[in-house]
C-alpha cells in the first residue's frame, strides 16, 4: 500500500473478490489472489482465506524476523504464524483451510471504515499560507 491512507488489501478484497466472480471464465482454478500488506497475525492469514485469497504475504514479519534473529527468527515467526493460524481454525471449527468459508468472518462493517487524516503539523505551525492577488478578491 503505498498511499497513507489506503485502504488496505484485506479491507478491498470482498469486494476484488466479487468482481472476479462476475467475469467470464473465472475460477479459482484459474485464477489465484494473493494479499500482501497488514498480515501481522494467525487470525489475518484466516481473514484472508476466508474471503477468498489463495495465499498471504508476510514481507515486515519476515524483516524484523531475519534482521533481529537470523534464520532463527524466520523459522521462529513462521512457527508462531502457523500456531496462530491453527488455534484460530480450532475456535472457529474449520479443520481443514478447504473449510475456511466466507461465512467465518463479518464483513458488514468493510464500508464504514474511514482513516483520519493526519494533521501536517509542520505545514500549520511553521510556514504562512500563500497569499495571491486572486485571493484577496
Amino acid at each position: 500500500r503505498q498511499l497513507d491512507l489506503a485502504r488496505s488489501g484485506i479491507e478491498i478484497l470482498p469486494e476484488v473478490m466479487e468482481a472476479l466472480r462476475m467475469e467470464p471464465g473465472y475460477t479459482k482454478d484459474k485464477f489465484q489472489v494473493f494479499v500482501d500488506g497488514g498480515i501481522r497475525r494467525g487470525a489475518d492469514i484466516f481473514k484472508a482465506i476466508a474471503l477468498g485469497a489463495t495465499a498471504v504475504g508476510i514481507g515486515r514479519p519476515t524483516i524484523y524476523s531475519l534482521a533481529a534473529y537470523g534464520r532463527q527468527g524466520v523459522e521462529h515467526m513462521i512457527d508462531i504464524f502457523k500456531t496462530e493460524l491453527e488455534m484460530c481454525m480450532r475456535l472457529m471449527g474449520t479443520p481443514t483451510i478447504h473449510d475456511i468459508k466466507p461465512a467465518h468472518v463479518i464483513t458488514k462493517n468493510l464500508s464504514d471504515h474511514f482513516a483520519v487524516q493526519p494533521q501536517d503539523n509542520l505545514m500549520n505551525g511553521v510556514y504562512e499560507p500563500l497569499v495571491t492577488q486572486a485571493s484577496k478578491l
